[in-house]
């Protein structure tokens, strides 16, 4: 009987050590980068852009950085929002073309085609949906007899930028002065580029969603 609850107690107490050593590998955090605010694409990152953060050392990703040095003076690949981990994979050399961080895919060239908000969803249109581009002729403008016809299909949306010229995104969300959606600058094949570019100062143009 003795030697029975001898081993029931020696069985509880490693239960109990094992149970102390899970928890403790658990608990152990350990700090990684995170941004400290949304960032862009577009420029360098600074140290005010990163920030550590303690995380729980078995749900860390892998290529998540620690040092802010590994980071400071190059570029996102593309945006980041605050609190979002910064990876080795998701930084660059260079800058993004746009701060979306999306390009033309190869043998596509990209177009900005003017539109207003009315035109464009309400202006409800974001970098990386698919939208048909649609051209109205203008009166007077246009070639007598010229109909309404589609220029793109599918084509991927690159960029939105404002009447300034300026893109507008997570810097220009936060401007006093606000900008109005001016343009979009869509992918289109290298055998559209020409009768696109005709049409852009003889048509408005209506953009619409696809799935």
């Amino acid at each position: 009987m003795t030697r029975r609850r001898n081993a029931l107690l020696v069985g509880a107490l490693a239960a109990g050590v094992l149970s102390g050593v899970v928890y403790y590998a658990s608990a152990q955090r350990t700090t990684i980068l995170v941004a400290a605010h949304e960032l862009p694409a577009t420029r360098p990152l600074g140290p005010g852009d990163l920030v550590l953060r303690p995380f729980p050392a078995d749900a860390i990703p892998a290529g998540a950085l620690r040092d802010p040095d590994s980071a400071v003076g190059r570029y996102l690949r593309t945006p980041l929002g605050a609190g979002q981990l910064v990876l080795a994979g998701s930084l660059a050399d260079a800058a993004a073309l746009f701060g979306s961080g999306l390009g033309p895919p190869t043998g596509m060239r990209a177009i900005a085609v003017p539109v207003t908000a009315s035109t464009a969803l309400g202006g409800a249109i974001a970098p990386g949906h698919r939208v048909d581009v649609i051209a109205i002729p203008l009166s007077g403008k246009a070639p007598a007899g010229r109909a309404i016809e589609l220029v793109a299909s599918r084509a991927v949306v690159l960029d939105v930028r404002g009447e300034s010229g300026r893109p507008l995104g997570l810097e220009t969300a936060r401007s006093a002065a606000l900008d109005r959606i001016g343009s979009i600058v869509i992918a289109v094949a290298a055998s559209d580029e020409l009768r696109l570019a005709e049409r852009i100062p003889t048509s408005t143009f209506v953009v619409v969603l696809t799935p």
